[in-house]
């Protein structure tokens, strides 16, 4: 598989995400922190996002390995404006949501497991 159709299909597994209305935006990271694929809105700096999701979620991962609380299945950032929720997808990557602030959270975990599992597969 080309690199091109990958990342086509990426952005297959992204728009997906986009048709349920309570994900305002989503974005595939390298734990590293750079950008795979975004489908976040233009006034959103993905580079940013891509960072800083990636430094939250190292954090939690050394806290909890130092706290000997096994790995974890999602980060979940609430504000009052959304959530920010990342969960991982595949062992170098992230799958990064931004929800709206009433959406349903177990409906969108679901559809981002299924989604990650996707993104796992093609980046192998």
């Amino acid at each position: 598989m080309g690199l091109e159709e990958k990342q086509n299909e990426l952005e297959t597994v992204l728009a997906h995400l986009q048709e349920f209305s309570d994900i305002q935006g989503a974005a595939i990271v390298r734990k590293d922190g750079l950008m795979i694929s975004s489908s976040l809105s233009p006034k959103i700096d993905s580079r940013t996002i891509a960072a800083m999701s990636a430094a939250i979620v190292g954090t939690a991962e050394t806290s909890a390995g130092e706290l000997h609380l096994g790995k974890f299945p999602q980060i979940i950032v609430e504000s009052e404006k959304g959530k920010l929720i990342a969960i991982p997808a595949g062992s170098q990557a992230l799958l990064v949501c931004l929800v709206r602030p009433t959406g349903n959270l177990g409906l969108v975990l679901l559809e981002m497991g299924r989604a990650s599992e996707k993104i796992s597969a093609k980046l192998g």
